[in-house]
């Protein structure tokens, strides 16, 4: 009898949460169009330097292209970018920043921008 207890507990500890994140996601984003409307300065951009989408959901946008993975991800009123990729000379590279919701899509692109020269000197520098 304890068990159906126990379960009872879990079960309601999920729906809590999940209907948390829910709301968040609704506020966050369903409400401005969704992810690709939302940040569609950061998508298009990437967009035009040859990465298509490979994935969308109501919370996250995978955009590839062959030498990088990006990976926006709505969590808790942020904005997650991860960027993973292989390089010459380097071999696999990652990096995650994490944007506050508001922050200007021009300056996400920028720090990534940053990142990507770091590596290609870092490149340049090993060869």
């Amino acid at each position: 009898m304890w068990w159906l207890f126990g379960i009872g507990i879990v079960v309601y500890i999920i729906y809590t949460f999940n209907k948390g994140y829910n709301e968040n996601v609704e506020a966050g984003v369903t409400r401005y169009g969704g992810m690709r409307n939302k940040y569609s300065v950061i998508v298009n951009y990437f967009i035009h330097c040859n990465s298509r989408i490979t994935k969308e959901t109501k919370d996250c946008i995978i955009l590839s292209s062959p030498s990088m993975v990006l990976t926006l991800d709505y969590v808790g009123y942020n904005l997650e970018v991860e960027m993973n990729g292989t390089a010459p000379m380097i071999g696999n590279y990652s990096k995650k920043w994490i944007f506050p919701d508001g922050y200007p899509q021009e300056k996400m692109i920028q720090d990534i921008e940053n990142y990507c020269d770091w590596l290609k000197d870092r490149i340049m520098n090993l060869s």
